[in-house]
């Protein structure tokens, strides 16, 4: 019997809400429609004020839930006008919400969110805070999407290492057989990149690394990000803002202020960055399991980022990696962390279990989220 799951993410570049439609059966799943709803300018500053220490933060924090359940409620609103639907139609929505912090070490994670809003707006069940169960049983409570990436991306001919490029970098390695080999946030992909062209240029990233083409990379400069600590930390592990916020660039956003010919030059050593940092954790992983060949699958919004793309296929070529868009697949990659949450919710549903500990550390596997039952 198929259902039907509306699944939301906005994730480390605060630029909005992308929602899918997906019909499930049994664990297969399609997306049959979609849609994406822009943050204001307002709603995007506050929610970037609240990444980092910043004063009235509670009170922000109430007017940020708020705010984020209203644009989740217009996103959901829109898929089922668009596909001529009800709110009885559809099972539960998967929201995701917005990470302003991710304190694992600490016991938490915090996603913005505002589940019972969100439910009485939409009418249909909610289910939300999916992170918390896996750091309650000692997870980081992330990565959370390798279970969902082996499921569309399992290949029985070969090793399929697929590369989430949003905010944040994170890696998931299957075998043929489908099992996860290794699942980790590698670091940075998009987020100081953004933040830089945000803080310097007031533009929300380097469309089509246009600035980055234009600069040179700083070789002692990149030499100093790659000796960051959390590069240097064994799987599993997850990061955010905490490590790769703007206080990592904080001295060359600075100096750029006075010299804007350095703007480019520093856009293309975090971009280099980006790449580096991904190319060591995949032959990491190629060696600690004796990986020869593989094809490495590229998502998220990073996925676009023309320098990016080159700059992998260039580096792995002689490590027998074949690098792909998720588009070659038939898989929409912009699409894929809401079509995650859409999963995790039908999971949540039918109170299944996710087996996350060799990629969060979890000590036993957990039903991932917390459920607001909608009234009809």
């Amino acid at each position: 019997m198929t259902e039907l799951y509306i699944g939301l993410m906005s994730g480390t570049s605060i630029d909005g809400i992308d929602a899918v439609l997906v019909e499930f059966d049994g664990n297969k799943s399609r997306i049959l429609n979609s849609t994406s709803v822009d943050y204001d300018e307002d709603t995007r500053k506050l929610l970037h004020s609240l990444c980092s220490s910043s004063e009235d933060e509670i009170e922000k924090a109430g007017v940020a839930r708020v705010k984020i359940a209203e644009y989740e409620a217009k996103a959901v609103n829109t898929l089922l006008e668009d596909a001529r639907l009800k709110a009885e139609d559809i099972k539960a929505i998967g929201s995701h919400g917005q990470t302003v912090r991710h304190r694992p070490q600490k016991g938490f994670s915090l996603q913005l969110d505002n589940g019972a809003l969100l439910c009485a707006l939409t009418k249909i069940d909610t289910v939300c805070d999916f992170r918390s169960a896996d750091i309650a049983h000692g997870g980081n409570g992330a990565p959370l999407t390798q279970a969902f990436h082996s499921m569309q991306f399992r290949d029985d001919n070969k090793v399929s290492m697929v590369l989430n490029l949003g905010g944040i970098s994170n890696l998931t390695v299957i075998d043929r057989d489908g099992s996860i080999l290794e699942a980790f946030d590698s670091g940075p992909a998009n987020t100081l990149i953004d933040g830089t062209c945000r803080t310097l240029l007031n533009i929300p990233y380097d469309k089509d690394a246009k600035l980055a083409s234009k600069g040179k990379v700083v070789p002692a400069l990149l030499e100093k990000y790659m000796q960051a600590p959390y590069l240097k930390l064994e799987p599993p592990k997850s990061t955010g803002r905490e490590d790769f916020g703007l206080d990592f660039i904080k001295e060359e956003l600075l100096f750029a202020t006075q010299d804007e010919d350095f703007i480019c030059d520093l856009i293309a050593t975090l971009t280099e960055f980006t790449v580096m940092v991904n190319v060591n954790a995949i032959r990491m992983c190629m060696y600690k399991h004796t990986i020869t060949d593989a094809r490495l699958i590229l998502c998220g919004g990073g996925a676009y980022n023309p320098y990016i793309k080159a700059g992998l296929e260039k580096k792995l070529v002689k490590n027998n990696i074949e690098v792909m868009t998720a588009e070659a697949l038939n898989v929409n990659s912009k699409l894929l962390e809401a079509h995650a949450f859409a999963y995790f919710a039908y999971k949540f549903m039918h109170r299944e279990c996710l087996v996350l500990g060799d990629s969060t550390g979890a000590k036993e596997p957990s039903i991932l989220g917390c459920l607001y039952p909608a009234v009809r």
